[in-house]
């Protein structure tokens, strides 16, 4: 009857890492080539290797060569020795460590244009290398592109994930230079085409709004597809007779030529209950319209009579309460 030997075999590692635990033969990184393990047998003997986590691609008997897989964890190596007469020794197992940093950076984000993201690996890592070249633990971002990052471990084992950083851009909206209103007037205000909702200060939510007289500070926020916001305001001054009227005819000329016959004043027309005054150089009063000045002066007092190439003060009431009368002179050219 044979007798089995049990024979002592000493593992011996290329590569070994000083601060290894001592549960470990060793230590080696994800997807490492290469490795070379050899065992001290009995001159003649033949051995049997298994791997698990990793591919036996050189065997030379006493030693091999090992491609180790992409997957992290502990690894059994096991080696069995035959002696020249086929007796088997006991088989000796070690455990290696496949070490990768367990690194995850998240699906890709998206922000809006002015914002930025803080960008935190979880987990705690050795040494820390982003794309910009920053070795800080995380990554503050304002600018679209790909964010990378590659960690390192305390075996030296280095890992690396990235994302996508999409920026959009926000939604346009300019509701115009601030202005007044006089009487009728009014305004629509346009929150522009990018938004999906619009909030105005007013409480309304349409993309536009109409506004009139009254002093009033208007504010819109808008708010786009991609959830990005924009806002712009716009004051509403009380209406300034002084600047509406600037610009209106100081003189006409009636004399049936069919044109500027009569004093026309555009400016009136948001205001449907003003009355225009015409009086002489000695104060009388020579013409008084009707309500909204819809039938302009043509040079004819009210008592018929034509009145002769002059000029002529004039007073207009607005018939707004809040509106002081507008004084002033209008040439009669014949």
């Amino acid at each position: 009857m044979k007798k089995k030997r049990y024979i002592l075999l000493i593992l011996l590692f290329a590569a070994l890492f000083t601060s290894l635990s001592a549960q470990y033969v060793n230590v080696v990184c994800a997807g490492d080539t290469g490795v070379v393990y050899r065992v001290a047998g009995t001159e003649g003997s033949t051995f049997k290797w298994s791997v698990e986590g990793g591919t036996i691609v050189s065997d030379w008997g006493d030693s091999i060569k090992v491609n180790w897989g992409e997957v992290a964890g502990e690894y059994e190596l096991r080696v069995q020795e035959f002696s020249i007469h086929d007796c088997p020794a006991v088989p000796v197992t070690a455990t290696v460590l496949v070490s990768a940093p367990d690194i995850d950076l998240g699906a890709d984000r998206e922000i809006c244009e002015g914002d930025f993201i803080e960008i935190d690996p979880v987990g705690t890592f050795y040494s820390y290398l982003w794309q910009n070249g920053s070795t800080n633990n995380t990554l503050v971002s304002s600018t679209e592109g790909y964010k990378k990052v590659k960690v390192t471990d305390e075996y030296g084992c280095e890992w690396s994930d990235s994302i996508y950083l999409a920026v959009h851009p926000l939604p346009y909206v300019e509701l115009g230079r601030d202005t007044s209103l006089c009487g009728t007037e009014s305004l629509i205000l346009d929150g522009g085409s990018d938004g999906m909702t619009y909030n105005w200060s007013t409480g309304e939510s349409f993309r536009e709004i109409t506004v009139y007289q009254g002093y009033q500070l208007i504010s819109l926020e808008v708010i786009d597809e991609n959830n990005c916001s924009s806002s712009d305001s716009i004051l509403i001054n009380v209406c300034d007779v002084e600047d509406q009227f600037k610009e209106m005819p100081t003189a006409f000329t009636p004399n049936g030529d069919g044109k500027n016959d009569v004093w026309r004043i555009p400016e009136l027309e948001p205001f449907p209950m003003a009355v225009v005054e015409i009086y002489d150089r000695w104060g009388n009063l020579l013409f008084r319209s009707e309500p909204g000045y819809s039938n302009p002066w043509d040079g004819i007092a009210n008592d018929g009579r034509t009145m002769p190439m002059d000029s002529y003060y004039f007073v207009i009431d607005f018939g707004e309460q809040n509106l002081d009368p507008l004084a002033g002179t209008v040439t009669l050219i014949r």
